[in-house]
């Protein structure tokens, strides 16, 4: 694979061992929050009453991180 690349497998390697980010990291909490939200609501709430749930649980986050969250996941 790294020859397909073009990288050093060393380089490939070191990217493996790497911690998460702590933005990656707030987005897997954030995204098991709205799973949650998803699930109580019996699957019926949008990204906008996923919001409003998140707000009222006191999370910051916009509808639109809600929503590509929620796509990108498939929930």
């Amino acid at each position: 694979m790294c020859r397909l690349f073009q990288l050093h497998r060393s380089g490939f390697y070191a990217w493996l061992k790497k911690p998460l980010s702590d933005r990656a990291l707030e987005d897997r909490r954030l995204l098991k929050l709205i799973k949650a939200f998803y699930v109580v609501s019996g699957g019926t709430y949008g990204s906008p009453w996923i919001h409003a749930d998140l707000r009222e649980a006191g999370e910051q986050c916009s509808v639109k991180l809600v929503r590509a969250a929620r796509s990108a996941s498939a929930v």
